[in-house]
C-alpha cells in the first residue's frame, strides 16, 4: 500500500488552477486553444469508514459530460465513467456518486466532455472521530486524524469545525459548534450548552482553499453504542480469516438500523494501513470478516476496532464482561504464524487489554514433534524446582535438557534429562534464575541443537497452571504464563 506523500497532491491541484486559468489567459503562436469546465462546491460526506458520497457541481448543462474517479492524474482506457445522479441548475449541474476509498490514497474527479474537462485532486481522509462525555460537562470531540498521513492533503490551515444535528444524517438543519481550529488541534470542547447525548456530532473541514468539503460520519458518544453490545466474539480459523462477532440488545438502534453500520476495523498504529469489513447479519449477531493474509508488515501488532457509522466505537477488548473474547488465536499457512493477541498499558487491569492481531514467519519448533508426551510441574514452599518428564518419539536417540531461556536460545540455566523406565525427567532449580519482575521467561526443550517451546495445552494441567494461589518460594511470587499457546514463566 502506498504511503501519502501531500507534494504531488499540491502539483497536481496546481496543474489543474493552471488549466482553469488557461482558458483566459489565450494562446501562443502554435498552440492547440484549451478550455475547461470550473468545478465549484464539491463535498465529500462519509458514509462508513471508507464509504464516501461525492457531490460537485460543474457549469457543462448540455454537454452530456461524463464523471470520472481515477488513481492516476490522466485517464486511461481501462478508466470508465462513474455511475453519477445528475440535475441541472441553469449553466450549472450538480452530480452525485457514491464510491469505496483507500484511506490516505490519492485519487482525481474529472468532469470530462467533448472539448472541455477539468480535474481536481483529493485525498480520501485518514481520520476516525469520536467523542467521550467529560466530567465537569459537555464532551470532547476527537477528529483522530492518522499519524502516518499528511493532514493538510484534506484540510485547510484553519479549516476545522464541529457541527451538531439531531439526525445521523448532515442537511441543512445542522448547526455549527466550533468553527475555524487549527488544524493542529486534535480535539475540540462541546459545552454543555451545545451538548446532547441524543444528538449527533460531525467533523467538517475545508479543503483545496475552500473549494472541497469533507464531512464525517455521525459521531455519538462511544459509550452510548457499547452499552447496546450484548457479547463480543473473536477468533482466527485455518485460512487466517479474522472473524468477530456482535451481538446486540434487539430492541437498540444498532438492531433496527442497517448492519453495515457496524464495521470492524484493522488497522496499523501509524495509520498509514486500514483496513475494513463490513458486516452480515445473522439472529441479532453482526459477523465481520478480514483476511488476515491481506497485512503487509510482519511482527507488527495491528489495532482490531468496531467502527458504527463510519466512526470508532471502541478498540475490540480481552475482556467483554468477565468472559473472554478471543477464541481460536494462532494458525499457521505456508511458514507464517497469525496470531491475536492482547495489549493493555503497564500497570492496567485486564479489563482495559485490548486485542492485537499480527503475523511472523514461523522459526518455532515444538517439542510435540519430538516427544510422544510430556508433563510440567512446579514444586514451590522450601525450594522453587521445576520438573518436566519426557517421552521421547520412537527412534530419537537425543537425550532431552530442560532450559530457561529470555527470548533468544541462550540458557540461562539447564538440567539434563534422566532416563527414569520410559521416560526422561528433567529437574531444574529456578530459585536464583528468575531475576527480572514482570519479565516472561520461555520454558524450553533442547534435542541436541534443535530449541523447542513447550505448547500449553500439551503439557501442564489447568489446575497446576493456575493454582488456587501463586507459586512462592523465599518471599517472591511466580506464575506460569501463555503467549500465544506457548507455556511461560514470570517473577511476580
Amino acid at each position: 500500500m502506498k504511503k501519502l506523500i501531500a507534494l504531488p497532491c499540491a502539483l497536481a491541484f496546481a496543474a489543474a488552477l493552471s488549466a482553469v486559468a488557461a482558458c483566459g489567459a489565450g494562446t501562443r503562436e502554435g498552440e492547440e486553444e484549451f478550455f475547461a469546465y470550473t468545478l465549484s462546491d464539491v463535498v465529500m460526506t462519509q458514509l462508513g469508514v471508507n464509504t464516501y458520497e461525492f457531490a460537485l457541481s460543474a457549469d457543462c448543462t448540455g454537454d452530456n459530460a461524463d464523471v470520472y474517479l481515477t488513481e492516476n492524474d490522466r485517464i486511461t482506457s481501462s478508466d470508465k465513467p462513474v455511475a453519477v445522479q445528475s440535475a441541472a441548475d441553469g449553466e450549472l449541474t450538480r452530480f452525485t456518486f457514491e464510491a469505496d476509498l483507500q484511506l490516505s490514497e490519492e485519487y482525481y474527479l474529472w468532469v470530462v466532455g467533448e472539448d472541455k474537462e477539468v480535474m481536481l485532486p483529493v485525498t480520501a481522509p485518514s481520520m476516525f472521530p469520536s467523542m467521550e462525555e467529560r466530567v465537569s460537562g459537555g464532551a470532547l470531540f476527537h477528529f483522530a486524524y492518522t499519524a502516518g498521513v499528511s493532514w493538510s492533503s484534506f484540510c485547510d490551515p484553519a479549516g476545522k469545525s464541529v457541527w451538531v444535528s439531531e439526525k445521523p444524517v448532515y442537511d441543512e438543519t445542522a448547526s455549527v459548534v466550533q468553527k475555524d481550529i487549527p488544524i493542529t488541534d486534535g480535539e475540540c470542547i462541546i459545552p454543555q450548552s451545545s451538548f446532547g447525548e441524543d444528538k449527533y456530532y460531525y467533523s467538517v473541514t475545508t479543503a483545496k482553499n475552500g473549494l472541497l468539503t469533507i464531512i464525517s460520519c455521525p459521531v455519538t458518544l462511544s459509550s452510548s453504542v457499547y452499552e447496546q453490545f450484548t457479547d463480543i466474539g473473536a477468533g482466527l480459523d485455518g485460512d487466517a480469516r479474522l472473524t468477530v462477532t456482535v451481538g446486540v440488545a434487539a430492541d437498540s438502534e444498532i438492531a433496527a438500523g442497517s448492519a453495515a453500520d457496524l464495521q470492524l476495523v484493522v488497522k496499523s498504529g501509524a495509520g498509514d494501513e486500514i483496513y475494513s469489513a463490513d458486516s452480515v447479519w445473522e439472529n441479532g449477531v453482526a459477523k465481520m470478516t478480514f483476511d488476515c493474509t491481506l497485512l503487509l508488515e510482519s511482527d507488527l501488532w495491528y489495532d482490531m476496532c468496531l467502527a458504527y457509522r463510519g466512526a470508532i466505537v471502541c478498540d475490540v477488548p480481552k475482556l467483554f464482561g468477565s468472559s473472554e473474547v478471543r477464541e481460536g488465536s494462532n494458525v499457521t499457512i505456508d511458514g507464517v504464524n497469525y496470531c491475536i493477541t492482547d495489549w493493555k498499558p503497564d500497570g492496567a487491569p485486564d479489563s482495559d487489554a485490548a486485542l492485537k492481531v499480527y503475523f511472523e514467519e514461523n522459526t518455532t519448533e515444538y517439542a510435540d514433534a519430538y516427544c510422544s508426551s510430556y508433563v510440567v510441574t512446579l514444586a514451590d514452599g522450601d525450594k522453587l524446582e521445576l520438573t518436566v518428564r519426557v517421552k521421547v518419539k520412537s527412534g530419537l536417540a537425543a537425550v532431552p535438557e530442560l532450559a530457561i531461556t529470555a527470548g533468544d536460545k541462550t540458557k540461562l540455566a539447564s538440567a539434563q534429562g534422566v532416563l527414569q523406565g520410559d521416560e526422561y525427567v528433567c529437574t531444574l532449580d529456578i530459585s536464583s534464575v528468575l531475576k527480572n519482575a514482570g519479565q516472561w521467561y520461555d520454558i524450553r526443550l533442547f534435542f541436541g541443537d534443535a530449541c523447542t517451546d513447550l505448547l500449553k495445552d500439551s503439557c501442564i494441567a489447568y489446575g497446576d497452571f493456575r493454582p488456587a494461589e501463586d507459586y512462592s518460594y523465599n518471599g517472591s511470587s511466580y506464575r506460569f504464563e501463555e503467549y500465544n499457546g506457548i507455556l511461560k514463566i514470570q517473577l511476580l
